[in-house]
Protein backbone atom coordinates (compact mmCIF):
# COMPACT_ATOMS: atom_id res chain seq x y z
CA UNK A 1 0.00 0.00 0.00
CA UNK A 2 1.50 3.27 -1.10
CA UNK A 3 1.17 6.35 1.12
CA UNK A 4 -0.41 9.37 -0.48
CA UNK A 5 1.39 12.71 -0.15
CA UNK A 6 -0.12 15.85 -1.64
CA UNK A 7 2.20 17.89 -3.78
CA UNK A 8 2.62 21.34 -2.25
CA UNK A 9 4.89 23.97 -3.69
CA UNK A 10 6.73 26.10 -1.15
CA UNK A 11 8.51 29.28 -2.05
CA UNK A 12 11.06 31.04 0.08
CA UNK A 13 9.82 34.53 -0.79
CA UNK A 14 6.20 34.75 0.27
CA UNK A 15 4.39 38.01 -0.37
CA UNK A 16 1.29 37.01 1.58
CA UNK A 17 2.83 37.85 4.96
CA UNK A 18 3.20 41.58 4.43
CA UNK A 19 2.62 43.93 7.34
CA UNK A 20 0.42 46.94 7.10
CA UNK A 21 0.10 49.72 9.68
CA UNK A 22 -3.67 49.67 9.32
CA UNK A 23 -3.69 46.11 10.73
CA UNK A 24 -2.13 47.27 14.00
CA UNK A 25 -4.45 50.27 14.24
CA UNK A 26 -7.49 48.02 14.09
CA UNK A 27 -6.19 45.67 16.75
CA UNK A 28 -5.32 48.51 19.15
CA UNK A 29 -8.81 50.02 18.91
CA UNK A 30 -10.49 46.74 19.71
CA UNK A 31 -8.56 46.30 23.00
CA UNK A 32 -9.67 49.56 24.65
CA UNK A 33 -11.95 49.03 27.64
CA UNK A 34 -14.89 51.32 28.31
CA UNK A 35 -14.61 53.71 31.24
CA UNK A 36 -16.66 52.57 34.22
CA UNK A 37 -18.28 54.90 36.75
CA UNK A 38 -18.29 53.77 40.36
CA UNK A 39 -19.44 55.30 43.63
CA UNK A 40 -17.01 55.30 46.55
CA UNK A 41 -18.76 55.35 49.91
CA UNK A 42 -17.10 56.08 53.24
CA UNK A 43 -17.21 53.10 55.59
CA UNK A 44 -17.80 55.29 58.64
CA UNK A 45 -20.06 58.20 57.64
CA UNK A 46 -21.44 56.94 54.27
CA UNK A 47 -20.29 60.05 52.39
CA UNK A 48 -20.31 59.21 48.67
CA UNK A 49 -18.04 60.30 45.83
CA UNK A 50 -18.53 59.39 42.19
CA UNK A 51 -15.45 58.57 40.13
CA UNK A 52 -14.46 56.85 36.90
CA UNK A 53 -12.15 53.87 36.54
CA UNK A 54 -9.38 56.18 35.31
CA UNK A 55 -9.50 58.54 38.34
CA UNK A 56 -7.31 58.33 41.43
CA UNK A 57 -9.36 57.86 44.64
CA UNK A 58 -7.00 60.16 46.57
CA UNK A 59 -7.96 63.08 44.33
CA UNK A 60 -11.64 62.60 45.14
CA UNK A 61 -11.08 62.98 48.88
CA UNK A 62 -11.19 59.28 49.73
CA UNK A 63 -8.55 57.10 51.42
CA UNK A 64 -8.47 53.43 50.43
CA UNK A 65 -8.09 51.15 53.45
CA UNK A 66 -8.76 47.83 51.72
CA UNK A 67 -10.07 46.33 48.51
CA UNK A 68 -13.11 48.49 47.63
CA UNK A 69 -13.20 49.88 51.19
CA UNK A 70 -12.73 53.63 51.67
CA UNK A 71 -12.76 56.34 54.34
CA UNK A 72 -13.35 59.98 53.49
CA UNK A 73 -10.44 62.22 54.52
CA UNK A 74 -12.32 63.48 57.57
CA UNK A 75 -13.06 59.99 58.93
CA UNK A 76 -9.58 58.72 58.02
CA UNK A 77 -8.08 61.50 60.12
CA UNK A 78 -10.42 60.68 63.05
CA UNK A 79 -9.49 57.00 63.14
CA UNK A 80 -5.79 57.59 62.51
CA UNK A 81 -5.35 56.53 58.89
CA UNK A 82 -4.20 59.94 57.74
Amino acid sequence: MASYRPKVAYSSSSSSSTYSSSDSDLSMDSTQRPVQVSILRCLRCARAEEMTSTDDPRLSGMVQIGTNIYYCKRCAKMVGYK
